[in-house]
Order: C-alpha cells, then structure tokens, then sequence
C-alpha cells in the first residue's frame, strides 16, 4: 500500500505532458512534496495548491535559456498596443511573449537609470 505523499507522486506522474505538466513542471512538484515528512498536516494543502494551477488553464513551458548579451528588436503595431489611457492600471500578459518581456525588463531597467 503507498503512503500518502508517495500516492501524491503518482498522481503527478500519471498526469499526461502534453495538456496539463510537463516533465519539469513534474519534477519540481515532486521535489517540493519531498520536503514534507509523510505526517506533515501540510502535506495535502500543498500537493492540492501545485495541481490547482493544472485546473486554471495556464500551460506554462520551461522557459528559454537567458541570452544575457542579446535583445531582439521588435516592431511595433498600432493596432495590437496597449493604450496608456488610465494611470495604474496593470495587464496580464501571456503567451509566447518571452522576447517581449525581455525587452520589457531592458526599457524598465533603463528607466530606473533615468531617474538616478
């Protein structure tokens, strides 16, 4: 008969890659359940906490490695920007955005520097 936590890592591991985890995403779970002694009252809450982001329909890859020396260069589209029309007002952004983002943390970086 399997312990609690090592039923929790079946579960884990019986999840399918493509559509809810994939192998990293695995192993960190498991990693994180290993920390917790098989008594540990915590132990469900938290095997229940990492498989609730399976549930919300975020799909998340690893992302790609950080080329610290490189930006891309992106262009612009009018239609497809944001418009700045209310102060604090924050978006979330998902996708296949990486080299945005990157770009992002580059202009914010630059910004900070202006204001020194």
């Amino acid at each position: 008969m399997l312990t609690r936590k090592q039923e929790y890592i079946k579960k884990v591991n019986d999840l399918t890659l493509n559509n809810e985890l994939n192998q990293d995403q695995k192993d960190l779970i498991i990693s994180i359940l290993d920390k917790f002694d098989e008594d540990d009252i915590n132990l469900q809450n938290v095997y229940q906490f990492l498989i609730k982001r399976v549930k919300l329909g975020f799909t998340f890859d690893v992302a790609p490695s950080v080329d610290t020396e490189q930006v891309a260069i992106l262009s612009k589209d009018d239609k497809l920007s944001f418009k700045n029309n209310e102060k604090g007002n924050n978006v979330l952004i998902i996708g296949e955005n990486y080299d945005a983002l990157k770009n992002l943390i580059v202009v914010e970086r630059e910004r900070e520097r202006e204001r020194e």
